[in-house]
């Protein structure tokens, strides 16, 4: 199940700032690519979801998920780190260079 705990609209940066409450009783932590999914179907939106933060106690089966939702693409890239936008898919990684 998934519960909204706190929302927050950052009108400066243009994105919703969203804390949820996730109860995953089968099965292990949800991976990114399965919150995202999950959530555009509960928020309804065709905005980028970017997930900041999965965050879970030991032992329980209870996640925080801190979760940003922009309007475009550009903008997450614009105001996101590198590092979030790679874990959430955003950016494909590049290849390092041997030297």
């Amino acid at each position: 199940s998934i519960k909204l705990m706190q929302e927050r609209v950052n009108k400066v940066v243009g994105r919703r700032e969203l804390l949820f409450l996730i109860t995953h009783e089968d099965s292990g932590t949800p991976s990114r690519r399965e919150l995202v999914s999950q959530l555009q179907s509960v928020l309804g939106t065709q905005g980028v979801i970017v997930v900041r933060k999965i965050s879970t106690k030991y032992g329980q089966r209870i996640s925080e998920v801190l979760v940003h939702v922009y309007d475009s693409e550009l903008t997450a890239r614009a105001f996101e780190p590198r590092h979030i936008l790679r874990r959430n898919g955003l950016v494909q990684e590049e290849a390092k260079k041997e030297g």
